[in-house]
């Protein structure tokens, strides 16, 4: 039986040995995770869900051809991610179209973690709005690395570019952006972000 302590690793090596039940622990903690991505996606919530199983029964299809993950959440959010925009092409959709204005929109509140405590509620209301005028795969790249504190080898997977040093780039890019919107407001809110980026 798979405690709830263990991690997802361990799950992943039970179930390649074929404990189904190990699927299921995998299932129940990346369920919302899946669902909330892939809502930034699509507002079919059916297609969302229907992409997320069709993602499980491909790995009990797959177990035998599968190997030893580095990390199953990126894996996972990997495999769903590509599972979703084919279905996405299949309705004959613009991917790109896809990710309008409202896709990965950022949000924070007074508690939130993703900026520093120290801000008052109206620079981190400022942040936010400079955040989403960013373009979406930057916002894409923030919130899993902000937000899922996921490196930047995991997001290079999940997003199919091409290595960690891509992700980086395009992160920083973002950050720069920001330090040319956040003027004169630089030296306070640029410098939390940049802060909290160094220190994980």
């Amino acid at each position: 039986m798979i405690a709830k302590t263990q991690n997802l690793e361990k799950a992943w090596s039970a179930f390649l040995e074929g404990d189904d039940e190990a699927l299921g622990f995998i299932y129940a903690e990346n369920i919302d995770r899946l669902y909330n991505y892939g809502r930034q996606f699509t507002r079919n919530k059916s297609l969302v869900k229907d992409t997320i199983q069709d993602v499980f029964c491909q790995l009990i299809d797959d177990r035998k051809k599968l190997r030893h993950a580095h990390s199953v959440k990126a894996y996972l959010m990997a495999c769903f991610r590509r599972r979703l925009m084919g279905a996405l092409k299949q309705e004959r959709r613009d991917v790109d179209a896809v990710l309008d204005d409202e896709a990965f929109f950022i949000s924070v509140d007074a508690t939130s973690y993703f900026i520093d405590s120290n801000l008052s509620m109206n620079q981190k209301k400022l942040l936010e709005q400079y955040c989403n005028e960013l373009p979406v795969r930057q916002r894409e790249i923030i919130m899993m690395r902000f937000f899922e504190n996921m490196p930047y080898e995991e997001i290079a997977e999940v997003m199919g570019l091409a290595n960690a040093k891509t992700v980086r780039t395009m992160m920083y890019r973002g950050l720069n952006k920001l330090s040319d919107s956040l003027t004169p407001y630089k030296s306070q809110l640029l410098q939390a972000l940049i802060i909290m980026e160094l220190m994980r």
